[in-house]
């Protein structure tokens, strides 16, 4: 009878152990996959950052270099007294 509840006990503890086994490997792969979304995530609001912060640069560069061509025009207008 001790040897029957032992085997019972026994085979038992193992089943359990492989589900919390499999368990624990799903458990698992699902975090690893909700790091990676939420690293590509990331990645692409830092790449948009970025490319919305470049195309600002440019676009005050673009500001900058009218101006100042506009600028030399006028300055040179004035001195030759081209009107």
């Amino acid at each position: 009878m001790i040897k029957t509840k032992i085997s019972i006990m026994a085979f038992a503890l193992a089943a359990v152990s492989s589900l919390a086994h499999a368990s624990l490997a799903t458990d698992a792969r699902a975090f690893k996959e909700g790091v990676k979304t939420a690293g590509k995530k990331t990645g692409h609001a830092v790449r948009d950052a970025a490319q919305a912060v470049g195309r600002g640069a440019k676009e005050a560069g673009h500001t900058v270099a009218d101006a100042t061509k506009h600028g030399y025009h006028a300055t040179k207008r004035a001195v030759k007294g081209h009107e």
